[in-house]
């Protein structure tokens, strides 16, 4: 295997249009902002990744925090296990969380990325993995708080984009039988075998949740997801022993600790960690242990590209969250076939840029 020298990293910003606006209790979304990394090597090759940290106003901080952190890396032979672990060490005064673990995961991907295309193998197989791994997939691109008469075309059409077998429904709505209507719409829309998650995006207090929860639990929901603040470990506690319908979260943990705490409280039933908010692959693989030591099952949030490699390698691993929003930015996107993921055989990730979007919705960060 070839070995790799740390020579530059290249930042870049852009603010993608959305082909379905994002209409949740968080707020109104139009475009999705995206730091895409390239990192040079004196060797020739160039390791990349992206992360979405939500806010475009954020971008330039995080881009700061990378070029600090790539400070360390000049001229070094890449190892991304001992980067991740020192760069982790040098956070300690700023703290574990926020920004500088955002900075971090993206390195860190672009850093794997370019350790397995030296190794000339897609990542899940540099660990031993296998890219033809059934990864069993749902679509999330859309059912917002939509209107209810748009709600069943809309089911019907994230469907057919990839012979779904699952779809997620953002609820919470002014009270719960609205939820069972859209519920119904999705139904409606996508067929009655159709598997539905549901996502309230931490709208409720506890006691508004538990009520909420305890009107749905018999309609056939596959999980709700963060219905309460995701850091309210004994309120989530008292929701999962009150609640039939599985509880998931974990988009919001900000690295493994964060799964680890949760799941030694029992608040929850499944989690679904975010790459960027875990730490990217060297957070991931470390979670992944930790749920395995607790036999709950993972399933990814956002980013399908890279969390498909690493769900391959994830021992309880249940479903990948299908999103298309990086498809323009990216020159090849991934495909789903009958509800599942295909990995292409490419080395690394297998991301490659699209440069005229890049170009064209350039932000200055």
């Amino acid at each position: 295997m070839q070995s790799l020298t740390f020579s530059k990293v290249i930042i870049r910003g852009v603010d993608i249009p959305l082909k379905r606006p994002i209409v949740s209790h968080l707020g109104v979304f139009e475009t999705w902002p995206y730091l895409c990394l390239d990192i040079f090597t004196k060797e020739g090759i160039v390791g990349k990744s992206y992360i979405s940290p939500y806010l475009k106003d954020y971008l330039p901080a995080i881009a700061s925090c990378i070029k600090v952190l790539c400070k360390n890396y000049d001229g070094k032979k890449i190892e991304p296990y001992n980067f991740f672990e020192n760069s982790l060490k040098s956070l300690s005064l700023q703290g574990f969380k926020g920004l500088g673990l955002y900075a971090l995961a993206a390195i860190d991907i672009a850093l794997w990325d370019a350790f397995s295309k030296a190794a000339n193998k897609p990542f899940a197989e540099l660990f031993g993995g296998s890219i033809n791994t059934p990864i069993k997939s749902y679509n999330s691109s859309g059912l917002w708080l939509i209107e209810r008469n748009k709600i069943a075309h809309e089911a019907e059409l994230l469907k057919k984009e990839g012979n779904f077998d699952a779809l997620k429904l953002r609820i919470g709505r002014e009270n719960f039988k609205h939820d069972i209507q859209a519920y119904k719409e999705v139904k409606r829309g996508a067929g009655s075998d159709i598997i539905i998650m549901s996502d309230f995006n931490q709208c409720f207090t506890t006691k508004e949740a538990i009520k909420r929860c305890q009107q749905l639990d018999d309609l056939g929901f596959y999980w709700f997801e963060e219905p309460i603040q995701f850091n309210l470990l004994e309120d989530m506690k008292k929701i999962c022993n009150l609640i039939n319908t599985p509880i998931t979260i974990g988009e919001n943990f900000h690295g493994p600790k964060d799964a680890f705490d949760a799941l030694l409280n029992n608040a929850c039933d499944m989690i679904m960690p975010d790459l960027m908010r875990i730490g990217g692959v060297s957070g991931w693989l470390k979670m992944s242990s930790v749920a395995e030591s607790f036999n709950i099952e993972v399933s990814t949030h956002l980013y399908p590209e890279v969390s498909s490699h690493l769900i391959c390698l994830t021992p309880t691993a249940e479903w990948l969250e299908w999103v298309d929003w990086a498809n323009p930015i990216l020159k090849e996107p991934y495909n789903i076939m009958n509800g599942k993921i295909i990995i292409p055989s490419r080395p690394g990730f297998g991301i490659e840029w699209n440069e005229n979007v890049l170009s064209k919705f350039k932000l200055n960060i």
